[in-house]
């Protein structure tokens, strides 16, 4: 039974069951492998003459065409679109488009004069980019148009609800403080112009402040924490709406090292699921929020999560259910084998990819 008050002692336990085992190349390291929507295992391979490939491959041990190679990768560069049956992928340079059932290559998204370190696939066939230029781009999958261009220096985090604006735009947030006053909102990443703003006077000096959206929502938190490297105060996590902002956690700061300096509770908020946020700071352990409910349970780190709460745990070689806080370990016998690493979970929560030095394997999930 779960502490949180989510789940009850009638709720079907988490379990995983191993589906498949296939060979992994002899010729090749595997560096990840993340499993798309379309159930192929998207893989990035280090090769004997330390070149990096991408290839996928499916679960009955059908090894696809090298799709991109190059020297060197710059991030979480891959993304794919059930939408348009688009595979986008950059390792070292822009972004490669693919057509994800032919391998065949559709195009470059343009405008990436420099490497492109992460990917994300949005509603409406759009892709959202972003480069060690310091840039967020959103691309039109189907035309390659560019429909939005922002600094990451100026904006943290993204998200695109579903049908809220005319439009569908991609929503960003802004923090920041200035004469007294925090000033925090949600901002439409096409136009630049705030969709919703909340000032909250705060009581001046140093502080540490962030942000992040809430997906699919017009709603996003916050996060300020005052005071210094010496003392810092309990950092207030607020929930913000257009009607407000309501105080949702405090974490207490945590004195670290000979000099005892001061750490703030949070410093780092990121969206597991629609509605778990996660948060990361000085307090232990690391917090995860069932924003509907204020259920809470502690979350060892914010790994791959599924649409529908299903986290995978690498350092336990474990898949954790955020609902019932249920595990099923993704190994056979007592304890995981040396090498074995948990690698990714589809988006629908049935399937988890293991991998071993010598094999990858396909394990299916139930709850």
């Amino acid at each position: 039974m779960s502490s949180c008050g989510i789940a009850s002692w009638a709720d079907p336990v988490l379990t995983a069951t191993l589906r498949h085992t296939i060979p992994l190349a002899g010729d090749a390291r595997l560096l990840s492998a993340d499993i798309m929507a379309n159930g192929r295992a998207l893989l990035m391979e280090q090769a004997a003459d330390e070149r990096i490939c991408v290839r996928w491959l499916d679960e009955l041990g059908e090894r696809g065409p090298p799709l991109l190679w190059d020297t060197d990768n710059c991030g979480d560069g891959d993304g794919y679109d059930p939408e348009t049956d688009r595979l986008v992928i950059a390792l070292n340079g822009p972004p490669h488009v693919f057509d994800a059932t032919s391998g065949a290559l559709l195009g470059v998204l343009p405008d990436h004069p420099k490497p492109t370190y992460s990917v994300e696939v949005a509603p409406g066939g759009r892709v959202v980019t972003e480069s060690i230029d310091g840039q967020r781009r959103v691309f039109d999958l189907r035309t390659f148009a560019c429909l939005a261009r922002h600094s990451t220096r100026t904006f943290r985090g993204w998200s695109i609800p579903l049908g809220a604006l005319p439009g569908d735009p991609a929503l960003t947030t802004r923090s920041y403080i200035r004469d007294g006053q925090w000033g925090t909102a949600l901002v439409n990443a096409q136009t630049g112009r705030d969709v919703a703003r909340v000032r909250r006077p705060y009581g001046g000096g140093p502080a540490f402040c962030s942000a992040a959206p809430r997906p699919n929502a017009l709603e996003w938190v916050g996060v300020l924490a005052q005071g210094d490297a010496r003392d810092y105060e309990p950092a207030q996590l607020l929930h913000f709406t257009r009607e407000g902002a309501r105080l949702i956690d405090e974490a207490p700061a945590r004195r670290v090292g000979p000099a005892q300096h001061s750490l703030p509770g949070i410093v780092r908020l990121s969206f597991l699921t629609n509605d778990w946020l996660y948060t990361e700071g000085a307090r232990r352990p690391h917090q995860a929020i069932h924003l509907p409910t204020g259920a809470r349970r502690a979350c060892p780190l914010d790994d791959k999560t599924s649409q529908n709460g299903l986290m995978i745990d690498r350092h336990a070689v474990s898949v954790l259910d955020l609902d019932s806080g249920d595990t099923a370990p993704l190994y056979p016998g007592e304890a995981p084998e040396e090498g074995r690493d948990v690698q990714s979970i589809s988006p629908d929560g049935t399937t988890v990819l293991v991998s071993t030095p010598e094999a990858l394997e396909w394990w299916s999930v139930t709850r």
